[in-house]
């Protein structure tokens, strides 16, 4: 009886042990119509949605956003805000930036290797008559 008692306590450990990591990874699902667009937000890659172009209305807040003309390849675009900041909006104003001919272009992953890259020469940068409506994920 009590090898009996001693392996259905190792199953049940085994089984719970099992279950656990399984019910943790599991969540909401999530799924989408529109396709995720990816950026850079300080450093790391951010997903949001790209609904395009909008009109202002007064009292609209808006943030920045950086878009290349002559990227590196493997550039994204650049925003300084996300979700739960007191300062975040979805709806971004677009700042073309633009690598000088004498200058190679590398990825820039934040506003402030944007802001140091214009400090230094290396790139312009051209605020767009352009908002776009990009809710962060």
């Amino acid at each position: 009886m009590k090898k009996l008692a001693a392996l259905l306590a190792v199953l049940a450990a085994v089984s719970v042990a099992w279950v656990l990591p399984a019910a943790a990874a599991d969540g909401p699902v999530r799924t989408f119509s529109q396709d995720v667009t990816l950026g850079f937000y300080r450093g790391q890659v951010v997903s949001y949605f790209d609904f395009g172009r909008v009109k202002l209305q007064a009292g609209n807040k808006v943030a920045p956003l950086w878009a290349f003309t002559n990227g590196h390849q493997g550039q994204r675009n650049v925003i300084d805000t996300v979700p739960g900041r007191r300062d975040y909006t979805p709806l971004w104003a677009v700042n073309m930036v633009t690598w000088t001919a004498n200058e190679t272009p590398r990825v820039l992953r934040s506003a402030a290797a944007v802001r140091a890259a214009r400090r230094a020469g290396d790139v312009t940068i051209r605020a767009m008559p352009i908002v776009v409506n990009c809710p962060v994920l």
